[in-house]
């Protein structure tokens, strides 16, 4: 294999020395080579603390955020891992800041219901000659560039990122048992012994030495999984859910008080509204946020409602309805009335699906805040006079 590498600029690679582009035989029997190297692994705080600054980064406040983030480097110390929750809730950003605190790469997809094995493990496409050629799918393409990096280490070692992961969001949005296929036994362990064992059958190379592709030690999956809609996903098998480990990401509990009316995840939440309003349109608003207050309240009424029926709220939801604020505040807008729109137009049709107890219920909630545009949103959503 050639010492002549050179530098590798994309994703996250362009932060680490070794991170280069090598060009791989026409074969891949060399994967075998870099199976066995093990997630290097500094010790857990060094990793959590690395997390916790990408989240602060992005202005994310999970719940229980120290234990929550110390499960999920754990898990991904062992395998796969699954952050299944309500929508909003910033399990993509977790992701990423979960992929950072490892100092690996992530290569993003998104499952759709259209996925099959050939977008996962991969298959034959028409090529502009008129034929056929070979075309990795999602897991085998991470892999591969897994390989790549661990490869390159090996010949460096004085790389800092170390691994290539993949995060497939929308997770259960595809028959994900039928897409997987062929990966059902590779994915049950991470450990090298069984990854030498299993290497992944590529049937579509033209070479015979290409048609088996071993993957790293170092290589994960993090899916994310919307739990709410359940009318629109697919169930996942005993045997799949086996591979992965489950960890929830919920909404932030802490709730306004009258010591403290304004929570930190609304003042993060309304941070990244600043800064995405500046970033955007180079705009500003004023600093007072006295109304924060009062839709910190709605909100909290929303996910703790006195008779129990709640609606868990997202983060993200939260921020969409501030960016909105925001820029009716930067251009003179009336500000109450912007909060009562915003949430209409953003907040209430995400509300589908829900019943009769939690509409009655979220209807008292907006009347209490005079916010009228959005009762009658909701009165329109659910078909109500």
């Amino acid at each position: 294999m050639t010492e002549q590498l050179e530098m590798r600029l994309s994703g996250a690679a362009a932060r680490t020395a070794a991170a280069v582009d090598w060009a791989p035989p026409p074969d891949h029997g060399w994967t075998r080579d870099v199976v066995g190297p093990a997630l290097r692994f500094p010790d857990l705080d060094t990793v959590t603390a690395r997390v916790h600054e990408e989240l602060a980064r992005g202005h994310v406040v999970l719940p229980d955020a120290d234990n929550l983030v110390r499960r999920c480097v754990h898990a991904l110390l062992v395998g796969h891992l699954v952050l299944q929750g309500p929508p909003g809730t910033g399990k993509t950003t977790f992701a990423r800041a979960l992929a950072a605190g490892f100092r690996a790469e992530l290569s993003e997809s998104t499952a759709t219901s259209d996925w099959t094995p050939f977008h996962v493990v991969g298959g034959l496409r028409p090529d502009s000659g008129g034929g056929f050629s070979a075309s990795h799918g999602h897991v085998v393409a991470a892999a591969l560039r897994c390989a790549e990096l661990v490869q390159a280490e090996q010949e460096h070692a004085d790389g800092e990122t170390q691994a290539n992961w993949l995060l497939v969001d929308e997770f259960n949005r595809a028959d994900i048992d039928k897409a997987i296929g062929s990966l059902f036994t590779v994915l049950a362990s991470c450990d090298a012994d069984h990854l030498r064992k299993t290497p992944v059958e590529l049937w579509f190379e033209a070479e015979p030495a290409a048609r088996k592709l071993w993957i790293p030690a170092r290589f994960r999956i993090i899916a994310s999984m919307n739990d709410l809609d359940t009318y629109f996903v697919n169930r996942i098998s005993q045997g799949l859910t086996r591979r992965f480990q489950f960890v929830t990401v919920g909404v932030p509990e802490e709730t306004g008080t009258a010591e403290q009316p304004v929570t930190e995840e609304f003042r993060q939440a309304y941070a990244n509204a600043q800064e995405w309003l500046a970033r955007t349109y180079a705009l500003e608003v004023p600093g007072d946020t006295e109304w924060l207050a009062r839709l910190q309240s709605v909100v909290d009424r929303l996910r703790h409602p006195e008779n129990g029926v709640s609606w868990p709220v997202g983060t993200a939801q939260v921020v969409d309805v501030l960016r909105v604020v925001l820029l009716r505040m930067a251009s003179g807008a009336q500000l109450w009335a912007g909060v009562d729109e915003a949430i209409a137009d953003r907040m209430v049709p995400q509300m589908a699906g829900i019943d009769d107890e939690q509409a009655s219920t979220f209807l008292e909630v907006f009347a209490a805040h005079r916010l009228a545009t959005a009762a009658r949103e909701l009165r329109h959503l659910i078909g109500a006079p």
